[in-house]
Protein backbone atom coordinates (compact mmCIF):
# COMPACT_ATOMS: atom_id res chain seq x y z
CA UNK A 1 0.00 0.00 0.00
CA UNK A 2 2.40 2.79 1.21
CA UNK A 3 4.50 1.97 -2.28
CA UNK A 4 1.40 2.32 -4.37
CA UNK A 5 1.40 5.67 -2.25
CA UNK A 6 4.54 6.41 -3.09
CA UNK A 7 4.43 6.11 -6.66
CA UNK A 8 1.04 7.44 -7.56
CA UNK A 9 2.41 10.62 -5.91
CA UNK A 10 5.78 10.53 -7.89
CA UNK A 11 3.43 10.04 -11.22
CA UNK A 12 1.54 13.05 -9.98
CA UNK A 13 4.58 15.11 -9.59
CA UNK A 14 5.73 14.30 -13.36
CA UNK A 15 2.79 15.98 -14.67
CA UNK A 16 4.26 18.98 -16.85
CA UNK A 17 3.17 21.84 -15.28
CA UNK A 18 2.33 25.20 -17.71
CA UNK A 19 5.76 26.47 -18.39
CA UNK A 20 5.01 29.56 -20.60
CA UNK A 21 4.56 32.89 -19.44
CA UNK A 22 1.51 34.87 -20.99
CA UNK A 23 1.24 38.86 -21.71
CA UNK A 24 -2.68 39.83 -20.69
CA UNK A 25 -3.53 43.33 -21.34
CA UNK A 26 -7.20 44.91 -20.43
CA UNK A 27 -7.75 46.49 -23.73
CA UNK A 28 -11.10 48.29 -23.32
CA UNK A 29 -12.83 49.60 -19.83
CA UNK A 30 -9.30 49.24 -17.66
CA UNK A 31 -10.77 52.52 -15.81
CA UNK A 32 -14.64 52.33 -14.71
CA UNK A 33 -15.63 55.89 -13.21
CA UNK A 34 -19.05 57.01 -12.30
CA UNK A 35 -20.69 60.07 -10.37
CA UNK A 36 -23.15 58.81 -7.62
CA UNK A 37 -25.15 61.86 -7.88
CA UNK A 38 -27.45 62.30 -4.79
CA UNK A 39 -26.22 58.53 -3.46
CA UNK A 40 -23.11 60.62 -2.27
CA UNK A 41 -21.08 58.33 -0.05
CA UNK A 42 -23.50 55.87 0.88
CA UNK A 43 -23.25 52.82 -1.13
CA UNK A 44 -23.28 52.99 -4.89
CA UNK A 45 -24.45 50.52 -7.58
CA UNK A 46 -23.30 52.03 -10.95
CA UNK A 47 -25.70 52.96 -13.17
CA UNK A 48 -24.39 51.29 -16.60
CA UNK A 49 -23.35 47.46 -17.25
CA UNK A 50 -19.86 47.49 -18.90
CA UNK A 51 -17.91 44.88 -21.40
CA UNK A 52 -14.33 44.63 -20.16
CA UNK A 53 -12.38 43.22 -23.37
CA UNK A 54 -9.08 41.46 -22.54
CA UNK A 55 -6.27 40.31 -25.09
CA UNK A 56 -3.96 37.01 -24.41
CA UNK A 57 -0.50 36.50 -25.91
CA UNK A 58 2.14 34.53 -25.28
CA UNK A 59 4.45 36.46 -23.77
CA UNK A 60 7.56 36.63 -26.37
CA UNK A 61 8.22 38.59 -29.49
CA UNK A 62 6.01 36.49 -31.43
CA UNK A 63 3.02 37.71 -29.02
CA UNK A 64 1.09 34.63 -30.63
CA UNK A 65 -2.45 34.89 -29.48
CA UNK A 66 -3.49 32.32 -27.15
CA UNK A 67 -7.37 30.78 -28.05
CA UNK A 68 -9.05 29.22 -25.05
CA UNK A 69 -7.74 30.58 -22.06
CA UNK A 70 -10.63 31.37 -19.41
CA UNK A 71 -10.57 35.43 -18.15
CA UNK A 72 -11.96 35.68 -15.05
CA UNK A 73 -12.97 39.33 -13.31
CA UNK A 74 -13.32 39.68 -9.43
CA UNK A 75 -13.85 42.52 -7.21
CA UNK A 76 -16.40 45.47 -6.41
CA UNK A 77 -19.62 43.08 -5.97
CA UNK A 78 -19.31 41.26 -9.43
CA UNK A 79 -17.67 38.19 -10.83
CA UNK A 80 -17.54 37.42 -14.37
CA UNK A 81 -15.99 35.36 -16.95
CA UNK A 82 -15.39 34.11 -20.67
CA UNK A 83 -13.11 32.41 -23.09
CA UNK A 84 -10.36 33.87 -25.40
CA UNK A 85 -10.96 33.43 -29.13
CA UNK A 86 -8.97 32.52 -31.73
CA UNK A 87 -7.26 35.92 -32.00
CA UNK A 88 -6.30 35.83 -28.51
CA UNK A 89 -9.67 38.52 -27.29
CA UNK A 90 -11.87 37.52 -24.64
CA UNK A 91 -15.02 39.36 -23.96
CA UNK A 92 -16.27 39.72 -20.23
CA UNK A 93 -19.45 41.02 -20.16
CA UNK A 94 -22.24 41.59 -16.78
CA UNK A 95 -19.66 44.24 -14.90
CA UNK A 96 -22.12 46.65 -12.95
CA UNK A 97 -19.96 47.67 -10.06
CA UNK A 98 -20.89 48.26 -6.55
CA UNK A 99 -18.85 50.37 -4.40
CA UNK A 100 -19.37 50.10 -0.56
CA UNK A 101 -20.33 52.71 1.70
CA UNK A 102 -17.67 55.87 1.81
CA UNK A 103 -15.60 53.24 -0.85
CA UNK A 104 -14.31 55.84 -3.32
CA UNK A 105 -11.76 53.45 -5.09
CA UNK A 106 -12.08 49.67 -6.17
CA UNK A 107 -10.16 47.06 -8.03
CA UNK A 108 -11.48 44.36 -9.83
CA UNK A 109 -8.80 41.38 -10.04
CA UNK A 110 -8.13 39.60 -13.33
CA UNK A 111 -7.31 36.01 -13.34
CA UNK A 112 -6.10 33.99 -16.49
CA UNK A 113 -5.12 29.82 -16.97
CA UNK A 114 -4.27 28.55 -20.20
CA UNK A 115 -3.47 25.05 -20.68
CA UNK A 116 0.46 24.79 -20.88
CA UNK A 117 1.05 27.93 -19.84
CA UNK A 118 1.61 29.76 -15.95
CA UNK A 119 -1.41 30.88 -14.34
CA UNK A 120 -1.85 34.78 -14.40
CA UNK A 121 -3.59 37.29 -11.92
CA UNK A 122 -3.20 40.90 -11.87
CA UNK A 123 -4.95 42.04 -8.79
CA UNK A 124 -5.67 45.31 -9.60
CA UNK A 125 -6.26 45.12 -13.39
CA UNK A 126 -9.73 47.51 -13.73
CA UNK A 127 -9.86 50.37 -11.71
CA UNK A 128 -13.52 51.33 -10.11
CA UNK A 129 -13.89 54.75 -9.16
CA UNK A 130 -16.69 57.14 -7.80
CA UNK A 131 -16.34 60.50 -9.26
CA UNK A 132 -17.79 63.51 -7.39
Amino acid sequence: MVVAVAVIAAVVFMIPKGTRSMSVQVIDNALLAENPGNAGAGSFTFSKTYTIWVKVTTDDPRADPIADATVTLVGAGVASDGKTLKNGSAKITGIKPILDENVNEAYLKLMVKAAGYEDYTDLKAVTVTRLG
